[in-house]
């Protein structure tokens, strides 16, 4: 169960998206990959399998990570024809983005370029992913949509969007992602179909599944409630008055939300952040597997 706080506003916000609504993006950016080499370039990089992906299951979350197994880049990778993908990543995040892919792209050879098309999602109980893609990490997430969105939706500010995904405890750029620092699974990466435990091998593939054989994930992102001031820099450890270890994290604050990495045995208790008078408190999301 969630807090009452983010229980209530759960309640209020899945009325104000029953119909459903639609959000340009405009923290994220596309890049297109096409080639023969494509394919090859993006198997050795992403954490999900590539080869998934076709006209049928046209839509993949992954994560691009380090050679510590820690995250560099969140995406969701489009299937748009054959040798012929679209890759969506967060927009401050785009220029190392292409760095990466130029780096590893040395033999390969497949065609890289950005593309200035906006992105939208479409969220709420009557999304239509009609023209679009159903968003692979969760139904509740809606649709995404790379080319002209559909006509007749309800249009709203990003913010509505964020405040949609993170009252879903999801994770999403640079914003709630310490960059090289976390773990995919803290960040729910196999909750949300982002990793393929049969493909091949990836940049920062024995950490992870090392991971995932031993089940050493302690800690992972959760909704939150956050009363009080934001603190100037995040993320910001998070302290309990339960002892001295510490309970975790907060990554990011949304108005009087946000979402925060924390250990399991501190979910649901009150938690404030070091040195600062903000106040926290956080428990696993209802979609989470039992």
């Amino acid at each position: 169960m969630l807090a009452g706080g983010v229980q209530k506003r759960l309640c209020a916000k899945n009325l104000a998206v029953r119909l459903s609504t639609i959000a340009q993006l405009t923290h994220r950016k596309q890049v297109k990959i096409e080639g023969s080499a494509s394919s090859q370039l993006l198997q050795g990089l992403i954490t999900n399998d590539i080869n998934s992906l076709n006209s049928d299951n046209p839509c993949i979350y992954a994560h691009f990570l380090n050679v510590k197994g820690r995250i560099l880049y969140d995406s969701l990778i489009y299937y748009r024809d054959h040798n012929s993908y679209t890759v969506e990543v967060d927009a401050a995040s785009i220029s190392g983005f292409l760095k990466l892919l130029t780096i590893y792209n040395f033999r390969t050879k497949a065609k890289i370029a950005p593309l200035d098309h906006p992105i939208h999602a479409s969220f709420g109980e009557t999304s239509d992913a009609s023209g679009g893609y159903v968003d692979p990490r969760l139904k509740a997430l809606g649709s995404r949509f790379l080319d002209d969105p559909p006509p007749g939706l309800n249009v709203v500010n990003v913010d509505k969007y964020h405040e949609h995904r993170v009252l879903l405890g999801v994770s999403e750029g640079h914003r709630d992602m310490n960059i090289g620092k976390d773990f995919p699974f803290e960040h729910n990466l196999d909750y949300l179909n982002g990793v393929s435990f049969s493909k091949g091998c990836y940049i920062g593939q024995e950490l992870t599944a090392r991971t995932h054989h031993v089940g050493e994930t302690r800690k992972r992102v959760v909704p939150v409630s956050v009363k009080g001031d934001v603190p100037p820099t995040l993320p910001a450890k998070l302290a309990s008055s339960k002892g001295r270890k510490t309970a975790g994290k907060l990554l990011s604050v949304y108005d009087n939300i946000g979402l925060a990495i924390i250990r399991f045995e501190f979910l649901g208790l009150p938690l404030t952040v070091s040195d600062h008078e903000t106040q926290v408190t956080g428990h696993a999301p209802p979609w989470w597997p039992q």
